[in-house]
Protein backbone atom coordinates (compact mmCIF):
# COMPACT_ATOMS: atom_id res chain seq x y z
CA UNK A 1 0.00 0.00 0.00
CA UNK A 2 2.66 2.38 -0.76
CA UNK A 3 0.83 5.24 -2.71
CA UNK A 4 -2.15 5.60 0.34
CA UNK A 5 0.76 5.32 2.23
CA UNK A 6 2.51 8.87 0.90
CA UNK A 7 -0.45 10.59 -0.14
CA UNK A 8 -1.61 10.39 3.57
CA UNK A 9 1.75 10.92 5.32
CA UNK A 10 2.78 13.58 2.73
CA UNK A 11 6.63 13.80 3.49
CA UNK A 12 8.58 16.75 2.74
CA UNK A 13 12.22 17.81 1.71
CA UNK A 14 13.95 18.81 5.00
CA UNK A 15 11.68 16.09 7.22
CA UNK A 16 12.28 13.67 10.16
CA UNK A 17 10.76 10.59 9.22
CA UNK A 18 10.65 7.04 11.31
CA UNK A 19 10.46 3.30 9.87
CA UNK A 20 9.53 2.01 12.83
CA UNK A 21 9.76 -1.26 10.93
CA UNK A 22 11.83 -1.31 8.45
CA UNK A 23 12.22 -4.39 6.74
CA UNK A 24 13.80 -5.15 3.34
CA UNK A 25 13.50 -1.25 2.71
CA UNK A 26 10.62 -0.64 0.38
CA UNK A 27 8.74 2.05 2.27
CA UNK A 28 12.11 3.60 3.74
CA UNK A 29 13.61 4.11 0.18
CA UNK A 30 10.12 6.23 -0.71
CA UNK A 31 10.29 8.33 2.58
CA UNK A 32 13.77 8.72 1.61
CA UNK A 33 13.54 9.88 -1.72
CA UNK A 34 10.92 12.47 -0.52
CA UNK A 35 12.61 13.68 2.26
CA UNK A 36 16.01 14.14 0.27
CA UNK A 37 19.42 14.65 1.42
CA UNK A 38 18.40 17.35 3.62
CA UNK A 39 16.19 15.18 5.59
CA UNK A 40 16.65 12.86 8.92
CA UNK A 41 15.73 9.09 8.03
CA UNK A 42 15.45 6.75 11.53
CA UNK A 43 15.15 3.10 10.49
CA UNK A 44 14.29 0.76 13.18
CA UNK A 45 13.90 -3.27 13.25
CA UNK A 46 13.71 -6.04 15.88
CA UNK A 47 15.67 -7.99 12.26
CA UNK A 48 19.40 -6.83 12.21
CA UNK A 49 20.10 -8.43 8.76
CA UNK A 50 16.76 -7.19 6.96
CA UNK A 51 17.75 -3.95 8.99
CA UNK A 52 21.19 -3.80 7.02
CA UNK A 53 19.67 -4.58 3.97
CA UNK A 54 16.72 -1.58 3.64
CA UNK A 55 20.15 0.89 5.34
CA UNK A 56 22.30 -0.03 2.67
CA UNK A 57 19.56 0.36 0.16
CA UNK A 58 18.52 3.79 1.01
CA UNK A 59 22.49 4.81 0.99
CA UNK A 60 22.40 3.70 -2.40
CA UNK A 61 20.06 6.42 -3.25
CA UNK A 62 21.25 9.57 -5.42
CA UNK A 63 20.78 11.62 -2.73
CA UNK A 64 19.64 9.74 0.28
CA UNK A 65 18.97 11.86 3.56
CA UNK A 66 20.87 11.19 6.99
CA UNK A 67 20.20 7.67 8.21
CA UNK A 68 20.08 6.82 11.89
CA UNK A 69 20.13 3.29 12.38
CA UNK A 70 18.41 0.99 15.42
CA UNK A 71 18.55 -2.12 15.97
CA UNK A 72 15.26 -2.48 17.82
CA UNK A 73 11.92 -2.92 18.57
CA UNK A 74 9.44 0.44 17.72
CA UNK A 75 8.30 0.11 21.08
CA UNK A 76 11.61 1.94 22.04
CA UNK A 77 10.98 4.80 19.20
CA UNK A 78 10.68 7.43 21.77
CA UNK A 79 13.61 6.75 23.34
CA UNK A 80 15.67 6.55 20.67
CA UNK A 81 14.13 9.79 19.33
CA UNK A 82 14.86 11.47 22.35
CA UNK A 83 18.61 9.92 22.37
CA UNK A 84 19.62 11.41 18.85
CA UNK A 85 18.08 14.36 19.85
CA UNK A 86 15.16 14.23 17.31
CA UNK A 87 11.51 15.12 17.10
CA UNK A 88 9.58 13.18 14.32
CA UNK A 89 7.25 14.89 11.53
CA UNK A 90 6.39 11.58 9.86
CA UNK A 91 6.21 7.78 11.00
CA UNK A 92 5.42 4.64 9.92
CA UNK A 93 4.84 1.21 11.43
CA UNK A 94 3.99 -1.58 8.74
CA UNK A 95 3.41 -4.30 11.46
CA UNK A 96 3.45 -7.32 9.18
CA UNK A 97 6.30 -9.30 8.88
CA UNK A 98 9.20 -9.59 5.87
CA UNK A 99 8.68 -12.29 2.82
CA UNK A 100 12.19 -12.93 4.11
CA UNK A 101 11.16 -13.96 7.24
CA UNK A 102 8.70 -15.99 6.81
CA UNK A 103 10.36 -17.93 3.18
CA UNK A 104 13.41 -19.08 5.95
CA UNK A 105 12.60 -22.41 7.00
CA UNK A 106 14.97 -22.05 9.77
CA UNK A 107 13.16 -19.13 11.46
CA UNK A 108 10.21 -21.44 12.05
CA UNK A 109 7.67 -19.27 11.20
CA UNK A 110 5.67 -21.54 8.54
CA UNK A 111 4.80 -24.83 8.22
CA UNK A 112 5.55 -25.15 4.23
CA UNK A 113 8.77 -26.65 5.14
CA UNK A 114 10.16 -28.18 8.30
CA UNK A 115 11.68 -26.02 10.50
CA UNK A 116 12.95 -25.35 14.58
CA UNK A 117 10.17 -23.96 16.80
CA UNK A 118 11.83 -20.55 16.97
CA UNK A 119 9.46 -17.88 15.78
CA UNK A 120 11.54 -15.06 16.72
CA UNK A 121 11.46 -12.01 15.00
CA UNK A 122 14.78 -11.03 16.96
CA UNK A 123 16.99 -13.83 16.69
CA UNK A 124 19.13 -11.97 19.65
CA UNK A 125 16.40 -12.65 22.05
CA UNK A 126 15.89 -15.82 24.19
CA UNK A 127 12.34 -16.90 24.41
CA UNK A 128 11.77 -19.19 21.42
CA UNK A 129 8.75 -20.73 20.19
CA UNK A 130 10.04 -24.10 21.74
CA UNK A 131 10.45 -22.36 25.00
CA UNK A 132 6.98 -21.34 25.19
CA UNK A 133 5.80 -24.50 24.37
CA UNK A 134 7.44 -26.52 26.60
CA UNK A 135 6.34 -24.41 29.82
CA UNK A 136 2.61 -23.28 28.75
CA UNK A 137 -0.34 -25.15 30.35
CA UNK A 138 -3.03 -26.37 28.01
CA UNK A 139 -5.72 -24.02 29.46
CA UNK A 140 -3.44 -20.98 28.85
CA UNK A 141 -2.27 -22.62 25.39
CA UNK A 142 -5.96 -22.70 24.32
CA UNK A 143 -6.93 -19.02 25.81
CA UNK A 144 -3.91 -17.95 23.48
CA UNK A 145 -4.74 -19.88 20.15
CA UNK A 146 -8.64 -18.88 21.00
CA UNK A 147 -8.13 -14.90 21.83
CA UNK A 148 -5.10 -14.01 19.98
CA UNK A 149 -5.39 -16.46 16.97
CA UNK A 150 -9.06 -16.66 16.82
CA UNK A 151 -9.42 -20.23 16.09
CA UNK A 152 -12.83 -21.83 17.62
CA UNK A 153 -10.95 -25.54 17.74
CA UNK A 154 -8.85 -23.82 20.40
CA UNK A 155 -9.53 -25.90 22.93
CA UNK A 156 -8.80 -29.30 21.18
CA UNK A 157 -6.01 -27.86 19.31
CA UNK A 158 -4.08 -27.40 22.55
CA UNK A 159 -5.06 -30.62 24.03
CA UNK A 160 -3.42 -32.00 21.15
CA UNK A 161 -0.72 -29.89 21.29
CA UNK A 162 0.62 -30.67 25.07
CA UNK A 163 -0.31 -34.67 24.51
CA UNK A 164 1.84 -34.99 21.49
CA UNK A 165 4.21 -32.53 23.25
CA UNK A 166 4.55 -35.01 26.37
CA UNK A 167 4.72 -37.65 24.40
CA UNK A 168 7.89 -36.22 22.90
CA UNK A 169 6.42 -35.24 19.31
CA UNK A 170 6.50 -31.78 19.03
CA UNK A 171 10.17 -30.87 18.05
CA UNK A 172 9.33 -28.92 14.38
CA UNK A 173 7.20 -27.13 12.58
CA UNK A 174 5.86 -29.72 10.84
CA UNK A 175 5.17 -31.36 13.75
CA UNK A 176 3.34 -28.37 15.24
CA UNK A 177 1.12 -28.44 12.09
CA UNK A 178 0.04 -32.21 12.11
CA UNK A 179 -0.72 -31.67 15.31
CA UNK A 180 -3.27 -28.50 15.06
CA UNK A 181 -4.65 -30.80 11.49
CA UNK A 182 -5.49 -34.00 13.70
CA UNK A 183 -7.29 -31.76 15.96
CA UNK A 184 -9.22 -30.39 13.50
CA UNK A 185 -9.73 -33.67 12.07
CA UNK A 186 -12.74 -34.14 9.48
CA UNK A 187 -12.53 -30.37 9.27
CA UNK A 188 -9.08 -29.88 8.22
CA UNK A 189 -10.16 -30.84 4.26
CA UNK A 190 -13.10 -28.70 4.40
CA UNK A 191 -10.97 -25.47 6.20
CA UNK A 192 -10.88 -21.95 4.27
CA UNK A 193 -6.97 -21.91 4.95
CA UNK A 194 -4.52 -24.43 6.49
CA UNK A 195 -5.68 -25.18 9.91
CA UNK A 196 -2.11 -24.36 11.44
CA UNK A 197 -2.73 -20.60 10.02
CA UNK A 198 -3.80 -19.27 13.03
CA UNK A 199 -2.04 -21.04 15.79
CA UNK A 200 1.38 -20.06 14.64
CA UNK A 201 0.01 -16.57 14.02
CA UNK A 202 -0.82 -16.70 17.94
CA UNK A 203 2.25 -18.24 19.07
CA UNK A 204 4.38 -16.18 16.74
CA UNK A 205 2.17 -13.22 18.80
CA UNK A 206 3.28 -14.08 22.08
CA UNK A 207 6.72 -14.89 20.96
CA UNK A 208 7.58 -12.03 19.68
CA UNK A 209 5.14 -9.60 22.28
CA UNK A 210 3.83 -8.11 19.69
CA UNK A 211 0.47 -7.00 20.97
CA UNK A 212 2.93 -5.37 24.07
CA UNK A 213 5.25 -3.49 22.27
CA UNK A 214 2.09 -2.00 19.82
CA UNK A 215 0.41 -1.02 23.07
CA UNK A 216 3.57 0.44 24.40
CA UNK A 217 4.46 2.42 20.95
CA UNK A 218 0.68 3.77 20.48
CA UNK A 219 1.28 4.91 24.66
CA UNK A 220 4.04 6.45 23.81
CA UNK A 221 2.89 8.40 20.82
CA UNK A 222 -0.10 9.34 22.55
CA UNK A 223 1.56 11.01 24.93
CA UNK A 224 3.72 12.47 22.37
CA UNK A 225 0.60 13.98 20.71
CA UNK A 226 -0.82 15.87 24.01
CA UNK A 227 2.80 17.61 24.45
CA UNK A 228 3.06 18.44 20.55
CA UNK A 229 -0.82 19.98 20.68
CA UNK A 230 0.18 21.33 23.88
CA UNK A 231 3.09 23.34 23.00
CA UNK A 232 5.49 21.03 25.04
CA UNK A 233 8.75 19.46 24.29
CA UNK A 234 7.97 16.25 22.45
CA UNK A 235 9.06 13.78 20.30
CA UNK A 236 6.90 14.39 17.82
CA UNK A 237 6.57 17.65 15.81
CA UNK A 238 3.29 19.66 15.78
CA UNK A 239 1.18 18.55 12.55
CA UNK A 240 3.19 15.16 12.74
CA UNK A 241 1.46 12.24 10.65
CA UNK A 242 1.13 8.88 12.32
CA UNK A 243 0.39 6.00 10.00
CA UNK A 244 0.05 1.94 10.69
CA UNK A 245 -0.63 -0.79 8.74
CA UNK A 246 -2.30 -3.88 10.60
CA UNK A 247 -2.70 -7.13 9.44
CA UNK A 248 -4.70 -8.49 12.68
CA UNK A 249 -7.87 -7.68 14.02
CA UNK A 250 -6.80 -7.01 17.87
CA UNK A 251 -3.88 -4.89 16.22
CA UNK A 252 -6.36 -3.00 14.47
CA UNK A 253 -8.68 -2.48 17.32
CA UNK A 254 -5.59 -1.25 19.72
CA UNK A 255 -5.23 1.44 16.61
CA UNK A 256 -8.12 2.58 15.93
CA UNK A 257 -8.95 2.71 19.90
CA UNK A 258 -5.69 4.86 20.38
CA UNK A 259 -6.74 7.14 17.39
CA UNK A 260 -10.06 7.96 18.55
CA UNK A 261 -9.17 8.85 22.34
CA UNK A 262 -6.07 11.14 21.33
CA UNK A 263 -9.19 13.09 18.71
CA UNK A 264 -11.58 13.14 21.13
CA UNK A 265 -8.86 14.57 23.62
CA UNK A 266 -7.97 17.15 20.85
CA UNK A 267 -4.60 16.10 20.49
CA UNK A 268 -4.46 14.20 16.71
CA UNK A 269 -7.21 13.88 13.98
CA UNK A 270 -8.03 11.15 11.98
CA UNK A 271 -7.20 11.11 8.46
CA UNK A 272 -8.63 7.71 8.12
CA UNK A 273 -12.05 7.17 10.16
CA UNK A 274 -12.57 3.86 8.36
CA UNK A 275 -9.07 1.90 7.40
CA UNK A 276 -7.74 1.87 4.18
CA UNK A 277 -7.35 -1.44 2.25
CA UNK A 278 -5.30 -2.75 -0.97
CA UNK A 279 -7.10 -2.37 -4.14
CA UNK A 280 -7.84 -5.46 -6.09
CA UNK A 281 -5.09 -5.34 -8.40
CA UNK A 282 -2.39 -5.17 -4.99
CA UNK A 283 -4.29 -7.97 -3.68
CA UNK A 284 -3.83 -9.74 -6.55
CA UNK A 285 0.00 -10.02 -6.89
CA UNK A 286 0.44 -9.75 -3.51
CA UNK A 287 -2.03 -11.71 -1.14
CA UNK A 288 -0.67 -11.03 2.47
CA UNK A 289 -2.39 -7.63 1.10
CA UNK A 290 -5.65 -8.46 1.58
CA UNK A 291 -5.28 -8.23 5.19
CA UNK A 292 -3.86 -5.13 5.63
CA UNK A 293 -5.61 -1.85 6.79
CA UNK A 294 -4.20 1.23 6.70
CA UNK A 295 -4.82 4.26 9.56
CA UNK A 296 -3.39 7.88 10.11
CA UNK A 297 -3.29 10.43 12.35
CA UNK A 298 -2.06 13.84 12.37
CA UNK A 299 -0.98 15.38 15.51
CA UNK A 300 -2.61 18.82 16.40
CA UNK A 301 -0.96 21.89 15.80
CA UNK A 302 -0.05 23.64 19.29
CA UNK A 303 -2.73 25.94 20.57
CA UNK A 304 -0.76 29.54 20.52
CA UNK A 305 -3.61 31.44 22.77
Amino acid sequence: MARPVLDLLKPCPGEVAVDCTAGRGGHAALLAQAIGSRGTLLLLDVDAGNLAFAAARVKALPEPPRIVSEHANFAQAGAILRRHGLRADMMLADLGFASTQMDDPDRGLAFSASGPLDMRLDTSQPLTARDLLTTIGERELADLIFQIGEDPFARRIARTIVQRRDEGRLNSTAELAEAVVAAYGSRARSSRIHPATRTFMAIRIAVNKELESLDQLLSELGEGARDAQGGKASILAPGSRLAFLAFHSLEDRSIKRAFVDWDRQGWATRLTRKPLVAEPDEQAHNPRARSAKLRVARVQVADME
